[in-house]
């Protein structure tokens, strides 16, 4: 996997091949083809991988939260965890977010689904946000969606700066942007 994501990264998924992953892999073409059937199947688990680690660093907000210190707390850990994970795998990122729509329908039912999932789960933090007493009532899956928005065009824009600010400002300028306009007047 580590193989596959590493030429995907460097070649694209259409100029990849399996001989490239295993030639990476230092494996033989047939070890491949005892786990896979096709290069497809190697690649979107690596996006159903990366997809699902987004979800799970989403999630992570809500987890035993009851004042609005942990709230906001738990809030700048998660999105600096988001910002280390796009640093750290920027080209499975990109390979992610750029290549993978109009692949073909499997996978773009996957990203679908992925943006479904996670709007939820951000719906269910916006909506702890607002039980909380720190946010004005909203709809929560359309702020939702905006605040996927927002993060991702940030997260993939300073992917290609030759040198971008700290994570710790880009997290604090998200979170900033994204609750100032939920405070309660």
């Amino acid at each position: 996997m580590t193989a596959a994501r590493d030429v995907f990264g460097q070649k694209g998924y259409h100029a990849a091949t399996v001989d490239d992953i295993t030639r990476a892999a230092g494996v033989a073409k047939g070890t491949f083809y005892l786990y896979f059937d096709e290069k497809r199947e190697v690649y979107y688990d690596l996006v159903r991988s990366f997809l699902q680690h987004v979800k799970d660093i989403g999630a992570s907000v809500a987890r035993e939260v009851h004042t609005p210190q942990e709230f906001f707390g738990r809030c700048e850990q998660a999105a600096q965890e988001l910002v280390r994970v796009f640093i750290e795998h920027h080209k499975l990122a990109r390979l992610t977010y750029r290549e993978s729509m109009s692949l073909d329908p499997e996978l773009e039912r996957l990203l679908r689904d992925f943006y479904r999932d996670l709007a939820r789960v951000e719906a269910d933090n916006i909506r702890m946000g607002i039980e909380l007493g720190l946010f004005r009532a909203v709809d929560p899956m359309i702020c939702a969606y905006a605040h996927i928005g927002m993060v991702e065009r940030v997260a993939l824009a300073l992917l290609h700066e030759e040198s971008p600010p700290e994570p710790r400002t880009v997290v604090r300028e998200l979170l900033s942007i994204a609750f100032e306009g939920l405070r309660k007047r």
